[in-house]
């Protein structure tokens, strides 16, 4: 789910009739794009007590990297060339695998404590926190107009996480779920960056095939008992139609969707997306309950939703001055 933009997406010319449709079909991938990652939320709360963290997150990325496997194969990009990945390669893809790790497994333990809205509007965080490590390690400047953007996404992600209280917020009264679910955020922060500073030029399907099958690995060492213990064979049937959609949606389709937009669109339009998480999970969390969500919680997805809107137009804006 990182953010990469091709620069010559913003360069193409505007009153073309191939450009605009192809802008409309990248602003619709990336619609869909968040719309999985959104879900993740609510599906990840459903089945999060049916499992151990570490085996849920095991199961994920085992079916991922056998989807990755496969597409390689298809496409004739085996990713295993000469003798295989070197030390020096196998070093970078284990820490990017345990990046995402950490992400994954804070993310279902975070919604055993907290509600998938609130976990959503910590989510949004993250272009922030990416900013941030970006400009550390990477030497990178956002412009004054993503700082806004971030900082009004920011404002909103803090009214739903605090409920809008400025009493819990002064407290720093904070959930433990989303307190959990922060410290992957922040792993998943750094993703993007890490793989910008060692991308070596591998094909970016072979990075992510790689990095996945290091992750499995990581995961079967760490939850190795939690993994043997379960009760596999006792689970209903959708907690494995779960994983599977989890796994293939918001996991190797997103990846596609995802590049299909960024070499299409400048990258403060494809961040934005990012920040109409809380809104979409409140959606669908309103229609699973079939209740009408706080107000205090709509107040918040309205900020993070501007957030959205203004970078939008400002990408739009710098594009034409």
């Amino acid at each position: 789910m990182s953010v990469r933009s091709n620069p010559e997406a913003s360069t193409l010319s505007p009153n073309s009739d191939n450009q605009t449709s192809n802008n409309r079909t990248a602003h619709g991938a990336m619609l869909l794009f968040i719309f999985f990652v959104s879900t993740s939320f609510p599906v990840g709360s459903a089945i999060t007590h049916a499992l151990d963290p570490s085996a849920l997150t095991f199961l994920r990325f085992v079916i991922a990297s056998g989807a990755f496997g496969l597409l390689l194969l298809v496409k004739k990009q085996w990713p295993w060339q000469g003798s295989g990945p070197g030390p020096l390669l196998l070093l970078k893809y284990f820490w990017l695998g345990f990046l995402l790790v950490v992400f994954f497994i804070t993310m279902f333990e975070g919604l055993r404590w907290g509600s998938a809205v609130n976990l959503g509007a910590v989510f949004t965080l993250i272009p922030m926190m990416t900013a941030v490590i970006a400009f550390f390690l990477l030497g990178q400047r956002a412009t004054l107009r993503l700082w806004v953007g971030l900082i009004i996404a920011a404002l909103g992600a803090i009214w739903i996480v605090f409920g809008g209280s400025i009493e819990n917020l002064l407290n720093f009264s904070l959930g433990k779920g989303e307190l959990i679910f922060l410290v992957g955020c922040f792993s998943y922060s750094a993703y993007s960056p890490f793989v910008r500073k060692y991308h070596g030029g591998e094909n970016l399907l072979v990075l992510t095939f790689w990095t996945l099958v290091a992750g499995m690995i990581l995961l079967g060492i760490y939850g190795f008992d939690d993994i043997r213990t379960s009760p596999w064979g006792q689970l209903d049937w959708s907690i494995y139609a779960a994983i599977v959609y989890l796994a293939l949606c918001n996991t190797a389709l997103t990846f596609y969707l995802l590049k299909f937009a960024s070499f299409r669109l400048p990258a403060a339009k494809v961040m934005a997306y990012t920040f109409l998480t809380p809104a979409i999970v409140l959606v669908i969390q309103s229609i699973i309950s079939g209740s009408v969500p706080d107000m205090k919680l709509i107040i918040g997805v309205i900020i993070t939703a501007s957030a959205m809107i203004f970078l939008q137009r400002s990408a739009d804006q710098s594009r034409n001055d």
